[in-house]
Order: C-alpha cells, then sequence, then structure tokens
C-alpha cells in the first residue's frame, strides 16, 4: 500500500506541470518578494481591523490597499500561471481520487472522471 503510494507521489512531482510549478514558486518569491511582503501587511492589517471596522475611521483605506496590493500580485504573469497549474494538478489529483473511491465503493460519490496519473499519457490530461 506504502509502495503505491509512494508511486503515484513520485509520478506526480514528475510531471512537468508540477516541475514547472516548484519553479514559479521559486521565480515568484525571488522576483516578487517586496509585492508580497506588502499583500501579507495588509492582510495582516486589514485582519486585524475586522474586528473593530465598527469603529474605525480608515477601515475602507485598509480595504483599498488590501486590494490594490492584491492586484498588484495576482496580476503577474508567473502569479497567473502558478495559479492555473496549481488548479490543473489539483484537478488530476481530484480524479484520480475519485477513481480510488469508485474502486474501494459504489457508494463514495464520485464525479465519474478517469484515472490520470495511472494512465501513461496522463499528461495529455492537461
Amino acid at each position: 500500500m506504502y509502495e503505491l503510494i509512494d508511486n503515484y507521489f513520485n509520478n506526480l512531482i514528475e510531471l512537468p506541470e508540477f516541475k514547472r510549478l516548484l519553479e514559479l514558486k521559486d521565480i515568484i518569491r525571488k522576483k516578487y518578494a517586496l509585492l508580497i511582503v506588502g499583500f501579507k501587511t495588509n492582510e495582516a492589517n486589514y485582519e486585524d481591523a475586522k474586528r473593530y471596522k465598527n469603529h474605525m475611521d480608515d477601515f475602507d483605506l485598509l480595504r483599498e490597499k488590501l486590494v490594490e496590493s492584491k492586484r498588484k500580485l495576482y496580476e503577474k504573469e508567473e502569479v497567473k500561471e502558478y495559479f492555473e497549474l496549481e488548479k490543473k494538478i489539483q484537478n488530476i489529483i481530484n480524479t484520480d481520487l475519485d477513481y480510488l473511491k469508485e474502486s474501494i465503493s459504489p457508494k463514495f460519490k464520485t464525479n465519474k472522471r478517469k484515472c490520470s496519473l495511472s494512465r501513461k499519457n496522463a499528461v495529455n490530461d492537461f
């Protein structure tokens, strides 16, 4: 059982899309460090202020800063590609989980998709 799990995850991390995801993560961390820090700072300030929003005069300003910092970060091409790849990989995992659930018992609710990583050309599912 553990060997099957190891094999599954080894296949997953060998996908070109997964390798690109890791590459993008490193690029984003280095290239957009200041934008990330700005976004995280604005997010923390907003979350702290949310509890007292009725008593704060500048709550709307904090929300605007958060929205703007998120927009600046998320509009970067590498960030967009990162989230697209993340979604594709998650779809592969969900498909395979549905296949596994169906193999165990028909009582599990699934989306009736075919297993992807067990097939030789799983990358073509993207």
